[in-house]
């Protein structure tokens, strides 16, 4: 109850606000509309057609019928934290084969011509208590579910990649009928399966759109966005503004930012040592460090709204390292070695580095690294048990973003939104001919991006980040004080 309240309130059905937060803030003027999540309301997915201030909805598919929902059950089947850990079986799958592909068609879910699918519920549980899935799964498997932390065995690699091939079968499915119905030539998808970056690149490169708009904020909390856009142009009647290959996210930067006076404040009142760097040395100076192997965290702007870092609050590497990808898994993250970095790159030259029609400014496609920049020699062993073993050979100039199977999670940048990143590559690329650098999120495992210049002092602190480069000002570990702190924080350090 809103005390005193007496005015009108707006309902905006779940998968309503992920269309909407899908296409107003495209730079499409018209485009079809494909959101896949887990479920809402009832909806589990829908196709819709965005023209102009209007969103018409063509087609939902509904609970129990979930690809997110199926994910999901995967993904706690081995012995993943589920609604947060689905990405990490998307990054295991290239270590594995699809060799379970078509008994997971054969027996757990019909898939249709549409992309609808239909789920065999003997399968699962999806009463929200316990296990997302039934002891019939295992049966089918002939495995018991694997436990948070045990060591991920061929099986758990040969699953997540039969998972997230069916997967991708269905993403397409969905998006060609999407194209057939709507006739568009545009798409723009919302919905947690659509940070399945690996299945996005698939509808990019196969499917039958001329371009595709992932909103950055897939998830549900990109629906607070999506529920006031609704409520603003289809409730409102107010008109949307245009601009031909521009979206209006404003790189997705819209979390609180620190003026340089209120960083250095921080820093005097602790007694941190700290440097201010000219602007006319700050990107020479950075790429120098970088190009030396040290890691530096940045906190530059506005906190990015979704779950990539997208250079507003993220860790930059050297990719060239072939031991980088290892150590700041193991030594900074806290996490599973196996787990990818993502390449940041200048947008003029991503499309010499991989093979990525057009932009990615939100880190939601999966692009190949191009084959010029792989080593010609380099032979995979598909047999070796060993994630650690799998990723020591180098697989290309920029080995520690280049995944397994020569994949890359790219972002592309440029000047508008991330000036100072974009100059940044810029000197990186002058001083070593390599326009890319790793980019992760700012956090340590379990633990949610850093906001403020507080807790990216405390995240360097607590692991190996050489630096961190608030605005311009430069913070070295190793000229702090020294930190006071056991270890026993890491006890709570949460599966993720």
């Amino acid at each position: 109850v809103l005390d005193g309240f007496k005015g009108k309130v707006l309902y905006c059905e779940h998968h309503q606000s992920h269309a909407s937060a899908a296409f107003f803030p495209s730079p499409f003027e018209e485009a079809a509309i494909l959101t896949i999540d887990g479920v809402g309301e009832w909806a589990t997915a829908t196709i819709c057609h965005g023209k102009s201030n209007k969103i018409d909805t063509k087609v939902e598919m509904r609970f129990p019928n979930s690809v997110g929902l199926l994910y999901s059950a995967f993904t706690d089947y081995l012995g993943f934290k589920v609604n947060s850990g689905e990405y990490k079986v998307m990054g295991l799958a290239p270590y594995g084969e699809p060799c379970y592909a078509e008994t997971i068609k054969k027996n757990v879910l019909k898939i249709y011509n549409d992309g609808s699918i239909r789920l065999n519920m003997d399968f699962f549980d999806f009463t929200g208590v316990g296990r997302m899935f039934t002891p019939k799964l295992e049966e089918l498997f002939k495995h018991t579910k694997r436990l948070g932390e045990d060591v991920l065995t061929k099986f758990e690699m040969n699953m997540a990649s039969s998972l997230q091939k069916v997967t991708e079968e269905i993403m397409l499915k969905m998006a060609e009928h999407a194209q057939k119905i709507t006739g568009a030539k545009f798409l723009c998808m919302s919905g947690g399966v659509a940070l399945n970056c690996v299945g996005n690149g698939h509808i990019l490169r196969d499917g039958p759109f001329e371009k595709v708009w992932i909103q950055p904020s897939s998830g549900d909390a990109g629906n607070a966005l999506g529920c006031a856009l609704s409520a603003w142009h289809e409730h409102l009647g107010m008109p949307r503004k245009v601009i031909s290959g521009q979206d209006s996210m404003q790189g997705s930067l819209l979390g609180p930012d620190y003026t340089k006076e209120e960083i250095i404040d921080f820093l005097e009142f602790f007694n941190f040592p700290y440097e201010e760097l000219e602007e006319s040395e700050l990107a020479e100076r950075v790429a120098n460090l970088l190009g030396n192997g040290e890691i530096i965290g940045t906190i530059q702007g506005r906190m990015e709204f979704g779950p990539r870092a997208l250079g507003g609050r993220s860790i930059l590497g050297d990719p060239r390292d072939p031991q980088m990808q290892q150590k700041m898994n193991l030594k900074i993250k806290f996490r599973e070695s196996f787990r990818p970095f993502a390449p940041i790159v200048l947008k003029e030259h991503a499309a010499n580095w991989f093979d990525l029609n057009g932009s990615s400014p939100y880190m939601l496609i999966v692009a190949p690294v191009s084959n010029s920049k792989r080593h010609k020699k380099f032979k995979d062993n598909l047999d070796e048990d060993n994630l650690n073993l799998r990723l020591k050979p180098s697989r290309s100039q920029i080995s520690a973003v280049t995944h397994v199977d020569f994949s890359a999670r790219v972002q592309t940048v440029d000047s508008n939104s991330a000036p100072r990143i974009q100059s940044i590559l810029r000197a990186f690329n002058k001083l070593t001919n390599v326009p890319v650098l790793i980019n992760t999120s700012f956090n340590l495992r379990g633990e949610p991006i850093v906001c403020s210049p507080m807790d990216a002092y405390r995240c360097m602190m607590r692991s190996e980040i050489d630096h961190v480069l608030m605005e311009n000002i430069l913070v070295s570990r190793k000229k702090q004080p020294d930190w006071n702190e056991d270890d026993t924080w890491k006890q709570t350090i949460s599966l993720d």
